[in-house]
């Protein structure tokens, strides 16, 4: 074999050989336990990404007021509402913005005024929130109130410049559907009066759902001749008197008696789903009452008073508001519990607006009536 072709042959054996392996270090395999380190560390480090993005706000200005109220860190609530109520609330606001520590004291609306006004006076910093009915007309009427206007007052059913409200009480006209026949039914508040069969009432006098609705009534009838008769038919029935009006529900549903003067709504809805023979009057207008979230004049942490009081108002607090069977207090709503859902869309309501001295209201204006009968 010639010697030059020997040579040349080497040579290009020699060079593929010398690429090989030049082409072999460039692409060297990374181990394994390097790639899934690499890839844990991708993933923690896009999760940590995404986790910085906030979920879109429930109500304008909601995350900026969220960083103020994390600075404050605390959250003080007095309230009406019962424990299982307020505790389910606060934990919904908890979990939508942690990093506020909360604390809640509940009792009568005549004990939180007590309480109030004795801690305004001597100028404590010690409630932010007064989440009730009754007590902060009283409250905001004595300067113990700093008035707040919610962003979201265009979605209320009723809406207060001061003091925003968060869920409502609906008293409905109800009735035992075994006990009346349906001409038997009245079609009005007023028609009450009228009726033979047997009726449970709410005490006029004790500051509850029928003084709101007398005082509602008055308001929208502006007549108070016929207030005045409406007050003296009622007293004139020689109806029992009541200081509960879920005890009035309870009664009216075993039968007991035929209609019960209020019901509130969320009784008689858990009622029928239930199989309960009740139902309520379409024509008689309901009774809408305001449930507050007041800001306390002296709010220790005013951010998170006023984060507290628009969550409730968003979707998010209206529902854990539904889920309790407690009416929200905002337009078009979809719950059965939801104001909308109950009476037709063109029905008349009825608002009470609380007086400033509730128990001076009762003593002065309901009560020579009702005793004078």
């Amino acid at each position: 074999m010639d010697i030059g072709k020997i040579t040349m042959v080497i040579s290009i054996i020699a060079l593929i050989l010398s690429v090989a392996m030049i082409g072999y270090t460039a692409v060297a395999v990374v181990p394994l336990a390097t790639k899934v380190e690499s890839l844990s560390t991708s993933v923690t480090q896009l999760s940590q990404q995404l986790g910085a993005v906030r979920p879109p706000e429930l109500f304008p200005g909601e995350w900026a007021l969220y960083e103020k109220a994390k600075e404050e860190g605390k959250l003080v609530v007095y309230t009406v509402w019962d424990v299982v109520d307020i505790t389910a609330l606060l934990r919904g606001f908890q979990k939508r913005y942690p990093g506020i520590d909360v604390e809640y004291w509940s009792a009568k609306n005549p004990a939180i005024i007590t309480r109030v006004m004795e801690e305004f006076r001597r100028g404590a910093k010690s409630v932010d929130v007064i989440a009730s009915d009754s007590a902060p007309p009283v409250l905001i009427a004595q300067g113990a109130i700093e008035p707040y206007e919610t962003v979201q007052k265009d979605k209320l059913i009723v809406h207060d410049p001061s003091m925003p409200v968060v869920s409502i009480q609906i008293q409905v006209l109800a009735y035992n559907t075994k006990l009346l026949k349906p001409e038997e039914v009245p079609k009005s508040w007023e028609d009450v009066v009228n009726v033979k069969a047997k009726i449970a009432l709410d005490d006029p006098l004790r500051g509850g759902p029928l003084t709101w609705q007398l005082i509602a009534l008055r308001d929208y009838w502006k007549d108070d001749a016929k207030w005045a008769a409406y007050i003296k038919g009622l007293k004139q029935l020689n109806a029992p008197i009541y200081r509960s009006t879920s005890q009035m529900y309870s009664l009216l549903a075993a039968g007991e008696f035929a209609i019960a003067v209020p019901i509130l709504s969320h009784d008689v809805i858990r009622g029928k789903e239930q199989g309960a023979p009740v139902d309520w009057v379409k024509t008689a207008p309901p009774i809408l009452v305001p449930r507050f979230a007041a800001i306390y004049k002296l709010a220790p942490h005013p951010n998170a008073a006023r984060l507290f009081a628009e969550w409730l108002i968003s979707t998010e607090g209206q529902e854990i508001f539904a889920s309790l069977m407690r009416a929200p207090s905002v337009k078009n709503f979809p719950s059965p519990i939801a104001l909308e859902n109950m009476f037709p869309k063109e029905a008349t309501t009825i608002f009470a607006k609380f007086p400033d001295d509730p128990s001076e209201y009762i003593e002065k204006e309901i009560k020579p009536l009702w005793a004078g009968t």
